[in-house]
């Protein structure tokens, strides 16, 4: 059976106060949209303390600012990359998400998926827990190797991998991955390794391993940002109004 989409907003919600709307967002199953984020926290010196902390949330911390127009545009995007690996009932794709925190971020997708694919896709969340994060939504506990192995995805997708640690090239050796995207910071940025993930190397010591092949091209993959996705996101180093830090990235398997 298909699970219902998100909740409607109320006709009333444009004229919530900022306070209400920030207690609404404490609600896991509540997706708000850009208005709303802006609304909520408006900062005329174009910096917010408040913003700060809200992100900063130890038992929930927030890395990307998910909204309605970012799982509206990755579902799209999602939806062509399910039709041309060729979904079916029989054969469905699977898309695994590794270090899903709350699971947010594949109770969205899955909505959206599951209403325009049913039967022919699975979307799984996972995260090896050492966070200890509270979590909203159905989250296997389970390390990305792990479940790379049990779960054998088409599309695996990560968002704001760990400061200088890779684990894409455990994405590459898996037969079944056809493309992995990954969501935050990019080149230079504080997801993961500038050159085993991003094939970037930007400080004095590293300038000869922009001379060596990258690895995920070494390893028979393109890169390509997707443009319509990151458009509409906002991460906590972002301030309302004001998105550039992260974007949506895909590597997909070559020919």
């Amino acid at each position: 059976m298909n699970q219902k989409g998100p909740p409607e907003k109320p006709p009333e919600a444009e004229q919530l106060l900022p306070n209400e709307l920030k207690e609404k967002f404490r609600d896991p199953s509540y997706l708000p949209t850009h208005k709303d984020v802006s609304q909520a926290f408006n900062s005329e010196d174009g910096f917010s303390a408040e913003w700060f902390h809200f992100c900063s949330d130890r038992e929930n911390p927030i890395f990307e600012f998910l909204n309605e127009e970012f799982i509206n545009a990755f579902s799209v995007y999602l939806s062509s990359r399910i039709e041309s690996l060729g979904a079916s009932e029989n054969s469905p794709i699977t898309i695994l998400e590794v270090g899903a925190g709350n699971g947010r971020l594949s109770h969205f997708l899955r909505q959206k998926l599951e209403m325009l694919f049913p039967g022919k896709i699975k979307v799984i969340a996972t995260d090896s827990g050492e966070w200890e994060l509270k979590t909203s939504f159905p989250v296997e506990t389970i390390g990305h190797k792990e479940a790379l192995q049990k779960y054998q995805p088409q599309i695996v997708i990560f968002s704001w991998m760990p400061y200088e640690e890779d684990y894409t090239k455990d994405f590459r050796t898996t037969q079944s991955v056809d493309e992995y995207i990954l969501i935050g910071e990019t080149d230079g940025g504080c997801c993961g390794h500038n050159w085993e993930t991003w094939g970037y190397a930007w400080s004095f010591d590293e300038e000869k391993e922009e001379e060596k092949i990258a690895p995920y091209v070494a390893d028979g993959f393109e890169r390509k940002n997707i443009d319509d996705v990151s458009v509409h996101q906002i991460c906590r180093t972002d301030q309302p109004e004001n998105y550039y830090h992260s974007s949506t990235t895909s590597f997909r398997r070559k020919k």
